[in-house]
């Protein structure tokens, strides 16, 4: 279900304002997927971009941890319910 590449390109080229950096967010995907398997990790980043009115990067002091953070808790609401 989750592949690296897509979610990486969304970042870099889809949300506006985020800090891409390729080291650090082939990292950050790659133990988002780990992490939370049976989760769709890019429906989820587009669903953080939008929910956020297409400026995430502008809200977050850490965006990175803003989007881990939104994808941690559908997880979990996914797994409670």
């Amino acid at each position: 279900m989750n592949a690296a590449e897509p979610i990486l390109d969304y970042l870099q080229n889809q949300l506006p304002d985020y800090p891409f950096d390729r080291k650090l967010d082939e990292e950050f995907v790659h133990e988002l997927i780990a992490d939370f398997q049976d989760l769709n990790i890019l429906e989820e980043t587009k669903t953080f971009r939008w929910y956020h009115n297409n400026r995430p990067a502008a809200r977050f002091k850490n965006v990175r941890v803003g989007l881990r953070r939104w994808i941690a808790n559908s997880w979990a609401i996914r797994r409670s319910a």
